[in-house]
């Protein structure tokens, strides 16, 4: 039977009086003839019965009472929020023995205290430039010829409403520090602030104001230039201008992904293109102009495109070894002497293995190479510092076996200057030296 309020029962009967027919009201009020003819038949103060109908909790509301008031509750204290309906059951049969329903306990806490206040939700407008909301999504599409599963991470600047997306085979720790530095490029600079959700790429523990942020991203949003701010767990509406994006992304661009495409980078140029064609098309509520007008105004406060070329997904701190050595992945690799014993932070890029000390990059090497030790001989010569003697230089039996020669060539060898000395290449010595063999 359809449920009728009180308002439409009395303005059905008011139209039954004044001669239109039931059916003709009951199809205007959207509901079935039959109903309307039962509510029209009771008297008005007649009162459902089913309100005074017995629960498993009659005879406990002194209990509930005190519960209530150990929680503090809003329906016995009238300050904060109510206690969920779902822990007084749990209280109650944990606690006193109770065996009845939980529907039972939720009727009675309705019948027996009022309804809780709605509370406000406060709408925010940020100024331009302070934040963007990034997030995730996956979507199907056929790339070289077969249909496969796609990240993409979708980014909108809060005040312009500008949005882009930008696709990726993987979601990995590399995709989501990618993904925010080609968002930046296309919004033209790097907004003070950007929220996120509780993923482990950028939330390591917890959510909200209590979050601890992967150490990875942490560093990664302090090399850029922004700050984080993630949502609170299970609160999908904090960044609802990105879930608003998600859904206009699987919508508006869905023809697209489902065109096959020769290559992942095809399929972002036209997401590209089509995201430029939306800039026009859409308004921007904050200033009442087109998204790409309010998108223009809002890169003169955007801070400048980063200087990071290269992502990394691994970040680590590391102490150099009096054998100038670093460990990193299971693997070492040399470093200049002048940091032994001191800390060094080492970065893993998608190829290479960069350090840095000092405000600036100290060593680059290849990273997941097949050796076990890799070494950079520079990082072993120089002058000593104040802190730091350098290694012993080599003698002449290390210079043969460091320039593959034999124990003959020595005459040649301890001719040749020492490597500060040095004029010309020393391939062009090595060459002179074989030639004396």
């Amino acid at each position: 039977m359809a449920k009728l309020t009180r308002e439409q029962v009395m303005v059905g009967a008011e139209m039954v009086q004044r001669g239109t027919s039931v059916r003709q009201v009951a199809r205007q009020l959207g509901v079935t003839e039959g109903a309307l003819r039962y509510h029209l038949s009771k008297p008005p103060e007649a009162r459902d019965g089913r309100r005074d109908k017995r629960t498993s909790v009659d005879g406990l509301e002194a209990v509930v009472r005190g519960v209530l008031e150990r929680m503090a509750c809003f329906r016995v204290t009238g300050e904060g929020r109510p206690v969920q309906a779902r822990q007084v059951y749990e209280v109650l049969r944990r606690d006193y023995g109770y065996r009845g329903s939980y529907q039972g306990v939720v009727r009675h806490l309705r019948r027996a205290f009022p309804a809780p206040p709605v509370r406000a939700l406060r709408r925010v407008e940020t100024p331009p430039g302070v934040q963007a909301q990034h997030d995730w999504f996956n979507v199907w599409s056929r790339v070289g010829g077969v249909n496969r599963e796609i990240q993409a991470l979708v980014g909108v600047l809060s005040h312009s409403r500008a949005r882009f997306c930008w696709v990726s085979w993987t979601a990995n720790q590399l995709a989501w520090h990618g993904g925010h530095l080609a968002l930046f490029e296309r919004y033209g600079g790097v907004p003070l602030w950007v929220r996120i959700d509780n993923l482990k790429t950028g939330v390591a523990s917890g959510g909200g104001a209590t979050a601890v942020l992967n150490r990875s991203y942490d560093r990664f949003a302090r090399s850029v230039g922004f700050e984080v701010d993630p949502c609170r767990v299970r609160k999908g509406s904090d960044k609802g201008k990105a879930e608003r994006s998600v859904r206009t992304f699987r919508q508006s661009f869905r023809p697209l992904f489902r065109e096959d495409w020769r290559t992942l980078e095809e399929l972002q140029a036209a997401l590209d293109e089509r995201a430029q064609s939306l800039l026009d098309r859409l308004q921007c509520p904050a200033t009442g102009t087109s998204v790409r007008e309010a998108l223009a105004a809002e890169r003169l406060v955007l801070s400048p495109l980063p200087e990071v070329s290269e992502p990394f997904d691994l970040i680590v701190g590391r102490k150099v070894s009096r054998d100038c050595l670093i460990s990193f992945e299971g693997r070492r690799y040399s470093v200049p002497f002048e940091w032994v014993g001191r800390e060094v932070e080492v970065r893993g890029t998608l190829s290479q293995v960069v350090v840095h000390a000092g405000g600036r990059e100290v060593a680059r090497h290849p990273r997941h190479s097949r050796a076990l030790v890799v070494l950079d001989p520079a990082h072993f010569e120089g002058p000593s510092t104040a802190r730091v003697t350098r290694p012993t230089p080599l003698g002449w039996r290390g210079r043969l076996q460091m320039a593959g020669l034999s124990g003959p060539s020595r005459q040649v060898l301890v001719q040749l200057p020492v490597r500060e000395q040095i004029a010309r290449p020393l391939d062009a010595y090595v060459q002179l030296v074989e030639a004396h063999r």
